[in-house]
């Protein structure tokens, strides 16, 4: 008996789940072998709303492709694996971008110590304007003959001129103090820098100033002891008054860049730094100079000048040194 047209069925070749090419097995209950990362990768992008999908595997409405219940094992979702087999023998681990921490604030940046700069600024300039004729005397005494080794140990008289060398010295001592302070800016490491208060730097500086005084106390005193037991006190007059004479003429050349430089930010202001390191040199190679023409002219032996030097000049630095090192 033949089948009427409306009872015929085309037979249709099974199409495959994945594929769906036909004549192709379909592919039920799979479970993932050893080349797959994860059950669900494999699957990525594919269109499971398409007809040629509807499997009774996927029929639980879960999200996997394959069901448990139809393999009878849960699927192993992970394997171990290398990026170059993921991303190629020719990748590379890229490290992640760090946002770099920001650096301490540097010492002498602080508004503190940058206002007690300004105001020493402002003192020096008044000193200036104040004793102008007294400045021109001091710088004007360079220039005169060295050949009787009394420049600068001689006094030009009257008590105006020694109240500004006690001014100087005064503020000379005080800019010691901000000279140390940008200078251990510079190499103080930045960990120890962060664990400094920024009010410590003009504590610092002060510190740093009476320890110079203390330095000055001890020359004074060693020096007139030295003349009260050689009985010669005129003598150790003068040479007091050429190391005031001689520290007050630095000051005032040397003060102007090192307040440019201590107001630098930190890293620049090389050029003011080199200028500095000239002019105390020749006020230190100038002082050694008068001292030594001193020494001679006094009759006094070279022996004695070397003895000078190291017991009072160099003695006292080096020990303040040694104990800040330490």
């Amino acid at each position: 008996m033949n089948s009427s047209p409306a009872h015929t069925q085309s037979a249709v070749p099974a199409a495959d789940s994945v594929s769906g090419t036909p004549d192709a097995p379909a592919r039920t209950g799979y479970v993932p072998g050893p080349d797959t990362l994860r059950a669900e990768t494999a699957f990525a992008g594919t269109n499971f709303a398409n007809p040629a999908f509807a499997n009774p595997a996927f029929a639980d409405g879960g999200s996997a492709p394959f069901s448990v219940a139809a393999t009878g094992a849960a699927p192993s979702e992970w394997r171990d694996t290398t990026s170059a087999a993921i991303f190629g023998a020719q990748s590379t681990l890229a490290e992640p971008a760090r946002i770099p921490l920001a650096p301490p604030p540097p010492l002498a940046e602080n508004a503190v110590f940058q206002s007690f700069v300004l105001l020493l600024a402002a003192t020096y300039a008044m000193l200036l304007y104040r004793n102008l004729g007294d400045v021109r005397t001091l710088l004007g005494r360079i220039s005169r003959d060295a050949a009787t080794g009394k420049r600068f140990s001689e006094d030009p008289g009257g008590s105006g001129y020694s109240r500004f060398l006690n001014i100087a010295t005064a503020i000379g001592l005080l800019f010691l103090g901000v000279a140390a302070v940008k200078y251990s800016d510079t190499l103080m490491p930045g960990r120890l820098a962060a664990s400094i208060p920024q009010g410590a730097a003009l504590i610092f500086s002060l510190l740093v100033s009476l320890a110079s005084l203390g330095i000055a106390a001890y020359q004074t005193i060693a020096v007139r002891l030295a003349g009260a037991l050689t009985l010669s006190q005129p003598f150790i007059a003068q040479l007091m008054l050429l190391k005031r004479t001689c520290f007050a003429l630095g000051m005032i050349l040397i003060s102007p860049p090192l307040l440019l430089f201590a107001l630098c930010p930190q890293g620049t202001g090389g050029v003011w730094f080199c200028i500095i390191a000239v002019e105390l040199a020749a006020a230190a190679v100038l002082y050694l100079k008068e001292t030594l023409n001193l020494f001679l002219s006094k009759k006094v032996s070279i022996l004695h000048w070397f003895l000078y030097l190291c017991t009072v000049e160099v003695f006292p630095v080096s020990l303040l040194w040694l104990l800040a090192v330490r």
